[in-house]
């Protein structure tokens, strides 16, 4: 696979998905790049807190950049070199950002916020990186959302469940990452309000989300007789039963971004159909791999997970990152 320089996300779909193995993987395969790595909290620890399983370590090839702690440091001693001291925390940890001097296998550590990972990110393609993988997830707060990234691998495991409960939620994200983009630079001035589209321009309600205001956003809607809305936060089910009177006669339904609609296949399959659903920023995914290993032990077939997501989500790529 062929990926273009930028900053590039892994998500998986649920915890022991199998992230850290698709990311080794990746940074085995790249040849010819100078390469960044980091994380959102912790990654490459021995064992899973939460599940007690062992975990593998992060393969970090020479002249990598990846971020870390003093611990990290002391571990690895002559195998690293200090870049620079980051103004970031994590488990009061410092944060320091590390070249490596020749191969290890190594605890990586990030900062938990999206925009701290990106400012990070963007330091790391300062100092050459042409890549750059930040070890991601799929909530709402996530760096799959930020604008920045250039492209998303969804890992899905065994872990989350039966192979068809993956083949309806690797539908839902694969559905999402089809929306369209909404063209409209005066939107993107005021994306963090919640909007409507009235007299041929976009008006902001004053309210920074849906959430806790959804009647009298309804309400506004209603009474405005606008024919668009833009959101820029999440949309629940129950978010929508209430505003769901309102949009009779919306044409635009625009999100900030696809994984903001928090909503039952359903009720999306019904948006899709009654409205025009856009976005602001592409949910940009550019494969999905797949990982047969549970860790409660109800492993699929590797084989039939592999190909029945080949042959369902095709032209997307699938690794199966135990092939």
């Amino acid at each position: 696979m062929k990926l273009r320089n930028g900053i590039y996300a892994i998500a998986g779909i649920c915890k022991n998905s199998g992230k850290t193995s698709l990311l080794n993987s990746l940074l085995a395969q790249i040849k010819h790049k100078q390469i960044g790595v980091l994380t959102t909290g912790r990654d490459g620890e021995g064992k899973d807190v939460l599940f007690g399983n062992p975990k593998p370590a992060v393969r970090i090839l020479r002249d990598m950049l990846f971020t870390s702690t003093p611990d990290a440091v002391e571990k690895q001693r002559s195998a690293v070199e200090i870049l620079s001291k980051l103004p970031y925390h994590a488990a009061n940890n410092q944060l320091l950002l590390l070249k490596a001097l020749r191969d290890i296998e190594t605890e990586i550590t990030g900062p938990a916020s999206a925009a701290d990972q990106i400012t990070i990110a963007a330091m790391m393609r300062r100092m050459g990186a042409d890549l750059v993988f930040i070890d991601g997830s799929l909530d709402r707060k996530s760096i799959v959302l930020n604008p920045k990234v250039t492209g998303v691998f969804i890992v899905v495991g065994s872990s989350y469940g039966s192979l068809d409960k993956i083949r309806a939620e690797l539908s839902r994200l694969v559905t999402l990452s089809f929306l369209p983009p909404y063209m409209d630079k005066n939107l993107i001035a005021m994306q963090d309000n919640v909007s409507l589209y009235k007299q041929e321009i976009w008006v902001r309600t004053g309210h920074s989300t849906l959430l806790g205001h959804e009647t009298e956003i309804s309400d506004l809607l209603r009474k405005s007789g606008s024919d668009r809305i833009y959101l820029p936060g999440a949309l629940t089910d129950s978010m929508l039963d209430v505003l769901r009177p309102a949009l009779k006669n919306v044409q635009d339904f625009v999100v900030r971004h696809p994984l903001n609609l928090q909503i039952s296949r359903e009720n999306l399959d019904l948006l899709l159909t009654r409205n025009r659903l856009t976005c602001l920023y592409k949910f940009r995914i550019i494969a999905i791999a797949v990982n047969s290993w549970s860790v409660k032990g109800s492993h699929l077939d590797s084989k039939v997970l592999r190909d029945t997501v080949r042959s369902e989500f095709s032209p997307l790529p699938v690794i199966d990152i135990y092939e």
